[in-house]
């Protein structure tokens, strides 16, 4: 029986890509937060909460009881990256140096309630009005000049300072902090777990961090309600897992990461400066774990990041690793399935192996199947587009923009970080049933205000009548698409009728998820759980080149 264990595992799909092809496996572990995270903290845009934060992170770091000499080295590039942040806020202090402002005046004048309570947040911090920090001064003086010119020129008469600057740079600093946050506990939580030899122990260290949040991890529930796993086998965290429980359990290891620059990490070479990124986790475990062969998918756009200084870096890595591997860039409408969608894929077999015959890049694949083939008969009428959508999907500014997909016969894709979102960006027109589907809750499904100033001001037309555009080949949205276009502008196909966007299951249906696939979360969680899946399709073809390559492992020898 094929082993297999996954991280950054998502709702599955190297194990629905198994049971496509019949091969028989146990899953050893899986791994996914699903973007909980407990270690961001909520710092408020004022000083005192930056203050109180970069107090805390240093008390931290003093706690922490460093035996790995590779530890300290890391622990010493965070503390010198603390240290940073604590100039600048020092700078930002000099900068804002004999700010006045009077308070009590402020609070009399304004009439927006919201700007009045932001500046409350900021006051309420002290014990006394004349104690504020000059720096908070100055972000109540960037509130009132957004809000009110007049009372703005009355209270900053004292002053020349630029308050848009300083919220920039604050804002910066909050950035930081919760970036180092982050790895500076995550370090200090992998001090404690060297205290405990028990790894099942170590596990309920780790669980007990993410207690209460069982709710919030909605990839787990998509992931335990399909696949055979229990509570003992699935982790949190990937940085937690210790690799060395599962050494040479494990047959294939597959996973992914975001793109990410190593360059500002640290100052070692090979794996060591990668640390505190997710893709050093994913390399540490093939170290530790040594599986046979590992899968590792990340986009394309990993080759190019940071001038290719990135590539580089993951490559040496993976020379390091004791693998023989290569690197593909395959598109998922080259293996079957229409979706326009380019990912790297590295397959490594450990060098120990005996190949039958050397791993090649899997065959294109004759694409067979358009749109139409993925769509549900009877869909809901909450996915219909009101009369407001279609006004703006259809608007002329829209169909004319460079990005604009209409009548694709392959779906595209949306990327952010390599995090995908499908909030009913994928709309299409279908012919007119069901006329009598009731529209008046459909707004809240599409309609965001940024969206809906845009519909206003663009006409009403209830049905499309533009020249209909059919492109052979897709082509893949801008990052910034998704949030600008929850009415699903940019990506759809019309025939005769009204536009709707694509339900859960049909996206399921172009990432090759079978209809067995038990949908048990919202539809807002599982389209963004489909958009960053692997596609099936493509995994299946790698899997059966690797089985070409080391026909034993699906027996798990």
């Amino acid at each position: 029986m094929l082993k297999i264990a996954t991280v950054f595992s998502g709702i599955g799909a190297i194990e629905h890509a198994l049971k496509r092809i019949g091969i028989e496996h146990e899953i050893v572990f899986a791994s996914d937060n699903g973007e909980v995270n407990i270690f961001k903290k909520n710092i408020g845009t004022n000083f005192i909460d930056i203050k109180n934060e970069l107090d805390r992170l240093k008390k931290i770091i003093k706690e922490i009881d460093i035996k790995v000499e590779s530890d300290y080295e890391y622990l010493t590039d965070l503390d010198q990256h603390l240290n940073r942040i604590n100039y600048k806020v020092v700078e930002l202090q000099n900068q804002c140096n004999n700010t006045t402002l009077d308070v009590n005046y402020i609070l009399n004048e304004i009439e927006d309630e919201k700007v009045k309570k932001e500046i409350e947040k900021i006051y309420k911090k002290y014990d006394s009005f004349t104690n504020i920090e000059d720096v908070d001064k100055v972000l109540i003086l960037g509130l009132i000049e957004k809000s009110n010119k007049k009372i703005f020129k009355h209270v900053s008469v004292n002053t020349d300072i630029n308050t848009k600057l300083v919220l920039k740079e604050v804002k910066e600093v909050i950035v930081q902090l919760n970036m180092l946050d982050e790895k500076i506990e995550t370090l200090h939580i992998h001090s404690e777990l060297r205290k405990i030899e028990d790894y099942t122990e170590k596990k309920k260290y780790v669980d007990n961090l993410y207690k209460g949040k069982e709710k919030s991890n909605f990839v787990k529930q998509s992931y335990f309600a399909n696949y055979d796993i229990t509570d003992e086998r699935f982790h949190w965290n990937v940085s937690f897992i210790d690799g060395a429980q599962y050494t040479n359990k494990v047959d294939l290891f597959v996973g992914g990461s975001p793109c990410q620059s190593f360059s500002m990490v640290g100052k070692q070479r090979g794996l060591g400066d990668t640390r505190g990124t997710l893709f050093y986790e994913y390399a540490r475990l093939v170290k530790e774990i040594q599986p046979k062969v590992f899968i590792y998918e990340n986009v394309k756009a990993v080759l190019s990041n940071d001038g290719g200084k990135t590539w580089n870096t993951m490559s040496q890595i993976f020379d390091d690793l004791g693998y023989q591997w290569k690197l593909m860039v395959l598109n998922s409408k080259d293996y079957g399935v229409a979706q326009n969608r380019e990912r790297i894929f590295v397959v490594g077999f450990r060098n120990d192996l005996e190949l039958v015959k050397p791993f090649e890049e899997p065959e294109k694949v004759q694409l067979n199947k358009k749109m139409k083939d993925y769509l549900l008969d009877n869909v809901s009428g909450k996915y219909y587009l009101n009369s407001k959508g279609v006004a703006f999907v259809t608007d002329n500014k829209n169909l004319q923009k460079k990005w604009t997909q209409i009548d694709g016969d392959i779906q595209l894709c949306q990327k952010k970080n390599q995090q995908f979102n499908w909030h009913g960006d994928f709309v299409f027109v279908e012919e007119n049933k069901n006329m009598d589907k009731t529209m008046h809750d459909l707004e809240k499904y599409f309609l965001s205000e940024k969206v809906e100033k845009y519909v206003l001001s663009s006409g009403t037309k209830n049905f499309y009548s533009k020249p209909k555009i059919d492109l052979d080949v897709a082509r893949p949205l801008l990052t910034t698409m998704h949030k600008m276009h929850r009415a699903g502008v940019d990506n759809y196909v019309t025939t005769e009728g009204r536009i709707r966007k694509l339900t859960p299951r049909e996206c399921l249906r172009l990432m090759g998820f079978c209809d067995s696939f038990k949908i048990v979360v919202s539809d807002t969680q599982i389209y963004q759980q489909a958009g960053n899946s692997i596609v099936v399709d493509v995994l299946i073809e790698i899997v059966n080149k690797i089985i070409e390559s080391l026909p034993n492992i699906i027996e798990g020898k």
